[in-house]
């Protein structure tokens, strides 16, 4: 999928590891080669598509065997080819117990395919064409001839016009900012020393199409891997695109520095509203062929940085007349069960929540070929109603869709009081509480607003709208408290709906019974359930910050990032700090990362307020690498009455990220001139 260099050693790790010592090994080596090599991640791509084990399939361009194993599980046989001796010998090692692999040392600049050996005489049912499309395009009238009569190519690369390109990443082949988007400016200084890819580029949409058009593939259609071709955690389609505030994971420069000029998740939502996805999408996924079969998938999404036995993919699936459906698969062997326990999950949920008297309905569920199958309803969840009341700037509507959830999950699913079980310990560990709480003996603990479909038009008129919750898989069938689902709901509602403004989270917690004592014990309770899970290793999302690459804002760049250059400046300045005030608001351990935010100042004594120099330091002393965002908190200067001594929008507020293990002892050290204040979370 686009030449990444061989790491030396490679071959061996593979011959001495099987794919589930992977994880930890791309973590040891944080190098990209490894990740783009040995990461499952990447198999996302196409684990979706329609192939079956009656089928022949020639993966061009296999490299090292990252996609290769996938469709060895999927076909009847592959044809995995590749450039060089060397990639030939990792993939014959890496697949030696497959009885169904060919390998195959084709050069791409053979200037005569049809002599090729891969077109003599063979035809084929899926051909696979993941990155560096470009190098291939003199093969595409052969591939043609050479697939049988329901037989597709699929075609995975970057987007010539992709967003992230014009937010500051650089181009997918050559490096260089913008290179791509200015049509491959020939001027050398335009790319990066580190050009390894020759003449491979990319294409728009448009593009592609055309190119496939020319040698002679019809039946065109398009996917948009999210968040690009190469390790995807969703696929699109035009049939499926992505809803409001769902891209925003968009941190993948693992190879390369990158700008940030613009915040891609807002410009996203623009982008959809406009209508322009299929063009600005990152990357694609094109399928050319004749279309066959009832039903097509139109969405994927892959649920697998979980511990084995929970990971899944769910697709939606449409057939011809327009009929959805939902359907979620095992990833692996271990994962069976958990999809057999979400049809017994609807049965008892549906029995718990009897009580409701149809105020709370579950989404049917039942378990078909190894897929837990459920229908795909009209409506909208109470998070797209909420998002849209706090742009309208609707405050009573949230009030009310707040109130109403708090209700109907302290009212229904009965009334007992909690009492920890063993079952209960696995998963959410030991808790101590100070006060009698009331629990459901059948939990849905992930009933928050995104999960929860109400009819359209009914949102003036809330408390009287039916729910339909089309998502339970984590349903545990065993007492939990009721107040623990109201938590997970108003705390994700806080961050992910509200954006962690307007009333604090402690304040709006307590404004439904939850004290701050029972948040402690609930957010041990979730940290418990995360690592259930298997979640705490570092998923690719953050894998960037292992990999050590740059993420420049353009604030920053534009030296107007007022806390670090103020700090820089004020360093070398003559004056005495009185003291260093700090606050921190949240501290949490998200997928294998420490994230830490509060406010920090420093007070001089001629009555200046200034921002601090802020590290993460182990206890040896060592500083950590973290991504500081600043921010201005006019809240902290008003509460400590300092809009007379310093401006409203000096940058106060931090979010502080970085890598640590689970439960390390770190510290962060506030700083300016030679006063210093601490954090310790030892003692926290």
């Amino acid at each position: 999928m686009g030449h990444v260099n061989v790491p030396e050693g490679l071959k061996e790790i593979i011959q001495q590891n099987n794919e589930k010592a992977y994880p930890q090994i791309i973590m040891e080596q944080a190098s990209y080669p490894y990740l783009f090599h040995l990461s499952d991640i990447r198999e996302n791509l196409i684990a979706f598509l329609p192939v079956t084990k009656q089928m022949h399939v020639l993966e061009r361009n296999a490299g090292c065997g990252a996609l290769t194993g996938k469709l060895l599980s999927m076909a009847l046989h592959v044809t995995a080819v590749v450039e060089s001796e060397e990639e030939a010998d990792i993939l014959r090692v890496r697949y030696e117990n497959a009885g169904n692999l060919t390998v195959l040392v084709v050069p791409a600049s053979d200037t005569k395919p049809e002599t090729n050996v891969l077109y003599q005489d063979q035809v084929y049912d899926m051909i696979l064409i993941a990155g560096e499309f470009s190098k291939f395009q003199n093969e595409l009238s052969c591939m043609r001839e050479h697939l049988s009569d329901n037989g597709k190519l699929y075609v995975a690369d970057a987007n010539r016009l992709g967003l992230k390109y014009f937010a500051g990443c650089q181009e997918e082949y050559r490096g260089g900012y913008f290179a791509g988007l200015e049509n491959y400016d020939k001027d050398p200084e335009r790319f990066t020393e580190d050009d390894r890819h020759g003449e491979a580029r990319v294409y728009t949409r448009k593009e592609y199409e055309q190119i496939l058009k020319e040698a002679g593939f019809s039946g065109i259609y398009s996917y948009y891997p999210y968040p690009d071709h190469k390790f995807p955690s969703c696929i699109y389609s035009d049939e499926y695109l992505p809803g409001r505030g769902e891209l925003s994971d968009n941190r993948r420069n693992f190879d390369r520095d990158r700008l940030q000029l613009f915040d891609e998740k807002k410009v996203f939502d623009t982008v959809l509203a406009e209508g322009l996805f299929g063009e600005l999408a990152n990357s694609f996924l094109i399928e050319a062929g004749n279309r066959t079969g009832e039903q097509r998938v139109i969405y994927s999404k892959y649920s697998n940085e979980r511990a084995r036995q929970f990971a899944i993919r769910t697709d939606i699936c449409k057939k011809a007349d327009g009929e959805k459906s939902v359907r979620k698969y095992a990833l692996y062997p271990e994962g069976r069960e958990h999809i057999c326990h979400m049809e017994k999950s609807y049965e008892k949920l549906s029995s718990c929540y009897a009580d409701s008297n149809g105020k709370i309905r579950f989404c049917a569920c039942h378990t078909k070929n190894d897929a837990a199958v459920s229908g795909f309803g009209p409506g909208v969840t109470l998070q797209d109603v909420m998002e849209r009341a706090i742009e309208r700037n609707q405050t009573e509507l949230v009030k009310r869709i707040l109130d109403d959830y708090a209700k109907r999950i302290m009212e229904y699913g009965g009334k007992h009081l909690f009492t920890p079980t063993e079952d209960f310990r696995k998963v959410f560990g030991e808790v101590h509480f100070t006060e009698e709480t009331e629990a459901v003996d059948i939990c849905d603990i992930d009933m928050i607003f995104a999960n929860i479909l109400i009819p359209a038009g009914s949102e003036m008129k809330i408390e009287e709208a039916e729910w339909t919750v089309i998502d339970y898989e984590w349903t545990f069938f065993f007492p939990v408290p009721k107040l623990f689902v109201l938590y997970r709901a108003l705390y994700f509602a806080y961050y992910q709906i509200m954006g962690g403004k307007g009333t604090p989270l402690d304040e709006l917690l307590a404004a439904y019974g939850i004290s701050k004592e029972l948040k402690e014990q609930f957010g041990r309770m979730e940290e418990n359930f995360q690592a259930y899970l298997g979640k705490g290793s570092v998923p690719v999302r953050n894998m960037q910050r292992v990999m050590g690459t740059k993420i420049v804002p353009l604030e920053q760049l534009l030296r107007q990032d007022a806390g670090n250059v103020q700090i820089e400046e004020m360093q070398n300045v003559p004056f005495r700090v009185r003291k260093i005030l700090y606050h921190i608001d949240r501290q949490e351990y998200q997928d294998g990362s420490v994230v830490c935010c509060g406010w920090a100042l420093a007070k001089t004594w001629n009555g200046k307020v200034l921002p601090v120099d802020i590290k993460a330091v182990m206890p040896d002393g060592t500083v950590v690498t973290a991504e500081l965002k600043r921010y201005p908190r006019a809240d902290v200067a008003d509460a400590l009455k300092l809009r007379r001594t310093c401006d409203v929008n000096l940058n106060l507020g931090f979010d502080c990220v970085f890598i640590v293990p689970r439960e390390t002892e770190w510290k962060l050290i506030f700083s300016l001139g030679k006063r210093s204040a601490e954090y310790d979370y030892q003692n926290k």
